[in-house]
C-alpha cells in the first residue's frame, strides 16, 4: 500500500482524488488550509484519512505533511484569475513559493514522485480544443503564469 499526500485535498478536484485513493485502500494524508476547500468534500471519508490543516506557504507544516509519504499529488493553489489580478502577490506566494516548499520537502524527504496540477489557463485564449500539453504557453493572468 502506497502512502499519498494530496495537497488541496478538500477542494473539488483534490477531494475526488482522495475519494478514489480511499476506495483503492491506499493510505492518504491531506494538507489543506480550507481557504477554498470544503470540509463537507472530505466528510464521507474523514475517518479513513489523515488531515493536516495548514498552509503550503509554511515550510514547517509542509515538512510535517510530506514526512513518510511515497507520492504527492499537488492540487493546492489559489485558483482564481480575477483574484490573481487583484492580488498577484498572494497568488505568487501560494502557487509558486508554496509549490517550491512542496518540491524542496519532497527532495529532502525522498518522495518517489510529485504530480503537479497545472491549468488550461496557461495556454491563453486559444480556440484549439482539446488543449494539448505540447502547445505553446500563453498565460494571460498572474494565475496562469503561476501555474506554468
Amino acid at each position: 500500500m502506497a502512502f499519498y499526500l494530496v495537497t488541496g485535498g478538500a477542494g473539488f478536484i483534490g477531494s475526488h482524488i482522495v475519494e478514489k485513493l480511499v476506495r483503492r485502500k491506499e493510505k492518504v494524508r491531506i494538507l489543506d488550509n480550507f481557504s477554498t476547500g470544503k470540509r463537507e468534500n472530505i466528510a464521507p471519508f474523514l475517518e479513513k484519512i489523515e488531515l493536516i490543516e495548514g498552509d503550503i506557504r509554511d515550510s514547517g507544516t509542509v515538512t510535517k505533511a510530506v514526512k513518510g509519504v511515497d507520492y504527492i499529488l499537488h492540487q493546492a493553489a489559489l485558483p482564481s484569475v480575477p483574484r490573481s489580478i487583484k492580488d498577484p502577490v498572494t497568488t505568487n506566494e501560494v502557487n509558486v513559493l508554496g509549490t517550491l516548499n512542496i518540491l524542496m520537502a519532497a527532495k529532502e524527504l525522498g518522495v518517489k514522485k510529485v504530480v503537479y496540477a497545472s491549468s488550461s489557463s496557461v495556454y491563453g485564449e486559444t480556440p484549439q480544443l482539446p488543449k494539448m500539453e505540447d502547445m505553446q504557453p500563453s498565460p494571460l493572468s498572474p494565475y496562469a503564469l503561476s501555474k506554468l
